[in-house]
């Protein structure tokens, strides 16, 4: 028996070491110690150490994964706190989201392509900035391998995560909607999450900015992907 394939040991080993890494966190409170990051690295050393198939291990969390739709929507709750706030800017917003998102789809196309990667990879690197739901149907649309496509878009939630904050106030963002902005487009729900840390506004702008590029995205890049 593969203990790699169990549903039930594989979503316990992934809580358990997310709930590791979020106590390392909060104990540290560093941003370097993201409970995301952490988790990955954990699981990676186990998933290398036990020669498990990345494969594998997908197919015994599916069910983690379908639960990150129904979790989204709990973010509406936010939205709706901050709904005055986000209306007085609403044409500002939807016009900042939609250009982010398609800036990095081309940006992460042609970047994959000049550095000569494999197809998948590039496919990837298309999806990479929407939450993983939306990324795996983009991904099957476009030919693409589920596993890479997970890969690259944690990456792109951690990275965003990790570093989006500091690079903003490095550049002199201030305000709050736009850093929530920024970080919501290119690095979706971990990225809200980390927002969250901040303040109600902009985790608000990060979980609206979320959910419009992830509409926007899917509308589009079976479009334009194949154009470019």
């Amino acid at each position: 028996m593969n203990p790699f394939r169990e549903p039930a040991l594989m979503i316990g080993l992934t809580l358990g070491a997310y709930l590791g890494g979020q106590q390392l966190f909060l104990k540290y409170r560093k941003s370097w110690l993201n409970p995301v990051l952490v988790a990955i690295i954990l699981l990676a050393i186990v998933l290398q150490i036990g020669r498990a198939k990345v494969e594998d291990y997908l197919e015994a969390t599916r069910s983690l994964v379908f639960m990150l739709s129904p979790t989204v929507i709990c973010l509406a709750l936010i939205l709706y706190e901050q709904t005055a706030a986000l209306k007085k800017k609403a044409l500002s917003i939807v016009v900042a989201v939609c250009v982010g998102g398609l800036v990095n789809v081309v940006v992460g196309v042609y970047l994959s392509r000049w550095l000569e990667l494999p197809a998948p990879f590039v496919q990837a690197m298309s999806t990479k900035a929407v939450t993983t739901p939306i990324a795996l149907e983009l991904s099957k649309a476009l030919g693409g391998e589920a596993s890479l496509t997970v890969a690259f878009v944690l990456l792109s939630g951690i990275m965003g995560a990790v570093w989006g904050l500091p690079f903003l106030r490095t550049v002199g963002v201030k305000d709050e909607m736009a850093r929530g902005l920024a970080i919501g487009t290119v690095s979706h729900g971990i990225g809200t999450a980390r927002a969250q840390q901040e303040s109600d506004l902009m985790a608000a702008a990060a979980a609206l900015a979320m959910a419009l590029n992830g509409l926007f995205t899917a509308f589009y890049l079976p479009y334009l992907y194949f154009w470019l």
